[in-house]
């Protein structure tokens, strides 16, 4: 199994005029760092929700750009207002383009409810400038990624994109490939990144983890990708390393930085 290391560095000689600064970013090595001879930078950012263009001089060049997750935000207001699909979809199309990354990979979360009325292959002909994972995956200069929206349902949301509750999420999980090395889920593992503010609460507040625990399983007893990427859990954006995976929950609107990796080959 990969070992990882996390270092600051300042990269300067990027190919593409975007973001060329990451002195605020932090830098996570990935995969087999000692005798790898390739080196493959992924950019890692959610839950832009809507904001996206805000967010773009913070995106950092590399190789390859993910996205897990809620770009769009529809909430209660849809029970009066039907949403614009069709301006969603170019809005992400637009934004896509407009990013230099060789690569580019987009998986939906809950308030991605455009997504969650066709198959995969209908979508993606509605998105040219991305690749759209949907319970797929894709091989990409010799990485394995598997992409899936699925999130536990509340009913105290309005955002019920791709949302399944406890019992039947499971099935998705097993679709996994166990040869992944990149999972990319907008729901976090439980326990990892994934503490939500309880609701209604009049005094001190009190937060819940709102992960899911047969996700976690599946990603340590089977899976166990060198990289899992995520958002959803807002305020507890960041990098972690548990039982030689590492954990990336960007959800932007928390603290406007990408996580960074570099994965060798």
């Amino acid at each position: 199994m990969a070992r990882i290391e996390m270092n600051k560095e300042v990269d300067r000689k990027c190919r593409h005029n975007i973001s060329t600064d990451l002195s605020d970013h932090i830098v996570t090595k990935v995969g087999n760092i000692e005798n790898g001879t390739k080196k493959i930078r992924i950019v890692h950012i959610s839950d832009t929700h809507m904001q996206h263009n805000r967010f773009l001089p913070n995106i950092p060049d590399g190789d390859i750009l993910v996205h897990s997750g809620d770009f769009c935000r529809i909430g209660w207001k849809r029970l009066l207002v039907t949403p614009d699909n069709d301006g969603f979809l170019r809005s992400i199309n637009e934004f896509f383009e407009k990013l230099p990354h060789k690569h580019k990979i987009f998986v939906a979360g809950n308030h991605d409810m455009v997504f969650d009325i066709g198959s995969c292959e209908e979508v993606q002909k509605k998105l040219p400038n991305v690749t759209y994972l949907q319970d797929s995956s894709v091989s990409i200069e010799g990485i394995n990624f598997h992409g899936s929206p699925w999130t536990l349902y509340k009913w105290t949301s309005y955002n019920r994109g791709f949302c399944r509750e406890r019992g039947k999420i499971e099935h998705f999980w097993d679709r996994i490939s166990a040869d992944t090395n990149v999972l990319i889920t907008h729901l976090p593992p439980h326990g990892i990144m994934d503490t939500f503010p309880k609701k209604f609460q009049l005094f001190k507040k009190v937060y819940l983890h709102g992960g899911c625990p047969s996700l976690r399983k599946t990603i340590h007893e089977r899976v166990r990708p060198e990289l899992h990427l995520y958002g959803h859990a807002h305020g507890v954006a960041g990098v972690e390393s548990v039982d030689e995976t590492v954990f990336s929950n960007a959800a932007f609107p928390h603290r406007e930085l990408a996580n960074v990796f570099d994965y060798y080959i």
